[in-house]
């Protein structure tokens, strides 16, 4: 059975991993670089964003821990 969250990263998680300011990805989302309910989702206050969009724009994950 597959994980549905597999492949999804909270703004976060997803700024630590590609090595990004906190900023980018609200950014991102704000000038329409990650589409809100494509490439991610506000979940109360916390946003998500999909593994795809990720690589999409910033490339593959630039640190490893």
């Amino acid at each position: 059975m597959k994980n549905p969250f597999e492949g999804l990263y909270s703004f976060a998680d997803a700024t630590k991993l590609w090595n990004l300011k906190d900023s980018t990805l609200r950014k991102a989302v704000a000038t329409g670089k990650l589409v809100e309910g494509v490439d991610c989702k506000k979940f109360g206050v916390a946003w998500i964003v999909t593994q795809d969009a990720m690589i999409r724009e910033y490339g593959e994950i630039k640190e490893s821990n």
